[in-house]
C-alpha cells in the first residue's frame, strides 16, 4: 500500500499518540495501571486487559514497526509483514506481544513502552521524505513504500490515522473515572 500521508503529518500524529498515553502514565497509580479487566475496547470481544497489558499491545506495534523500517532500509522485508496479513497472524501477534511481556514488572514494561516509542520517533524522524516514499524493495502485490508498509503496521483498521490508544480507550477521562 502507499502511504496515506507524508513523514511529518506521521510524526505529529504519533506525538499526539504517545503524549495521550504519557498523560495516563502520569495519572495513573500502579495499582490503577495493573489491575485487570480494565481494558475492554478493541477488536477482540473476549480481550479483558490491565493497562500495563495495553502497554504491552502498544508496544509490539511499534517494536515490529522499528525492526521492519531497519529491515527495509537493508533491502529486506520483515516477516510480521506477511503475519499480519492473515487473520490468524494477526491474532497472534496481537495476543502473543501481550502475552510475551506479562511476567515484566510495571516498571519494566514502562521503561520498554518509552525505549520503544522513542526509537520508532527517532528512527522515522533520522528517514528523508524520499526514503518515506521510495518503493518496496522486495516483491509486492500492490504499489508499497516505505510509509505505506509503516500505516500496514500501526494503522490497522479501525484504528485512526497513527492513533491506535483510542482504539482501546476512547474517552481517557471517562477510563481514569471507572477506575476510581
Amino acid at each position: 500500500m502507499k502511504s496515506t500521508t507524508d513523514r511529518a503529518t506521521a510524526l505529529r500524529l504519533l506525538q499526539v499518540e504517545h503524549d495521550a498515553v504519557y498523560e495516563l502514565i502520569e495519572e495513573l497509580a500502579d495499582e490503577e495501571m495493573t489491575r485487570p479487566n480494565t481494558i475492554r475496547y478493541g477488536l477482540y470481544s473476549d480481550q479483558r486487559l490491565s493497562f500495563k497489558d495495553l502497554l504491552a499491545h502498544l508496544t509490539t506495534y511499534e517494536a515490529y514497526t522499528v525492526e521492519s523500517i531497519e529491515e527495509w532500509l537493508k533491502g529486506r522485508k520483515n516477516p510480521i509483514i506477511d503475519t499480519l496479513a492473515s487473520d490468524e497472524g494477526s491474532v497472534q501477534i496481537h495476543y502473543g506481544g501481550i502475552e510475551s511481556r506479562r511476567e515484566l514488572s510495571l516498571a519494566e514494561m514502562l521503561r520498554e513502552w518509552d525505549s520503544n516509542q522513542s526509537k520508532l520517533m527517532q528512527v522515522i524522524n533520522d528517514l528523508s521524505d524520499e526514503a518515506w516514499s521510495s518503493p518496496a524493495p522486495y516483491q509486492t502485490d500492490e504499489p508499497t513504500d516505505l510509509g505505506g508498509m509503516v500505516e500496514e503496521i500501526l494503522v490497522q483498521p479501525p484504528r485512526p490515522l497513527y492513533r491506535h490508544l483510542p482504539v482501546h480507550i476512547p474517552d481517557a477521562a471517562a477510563y481514569i473515572r471507572s477506575l476510581r
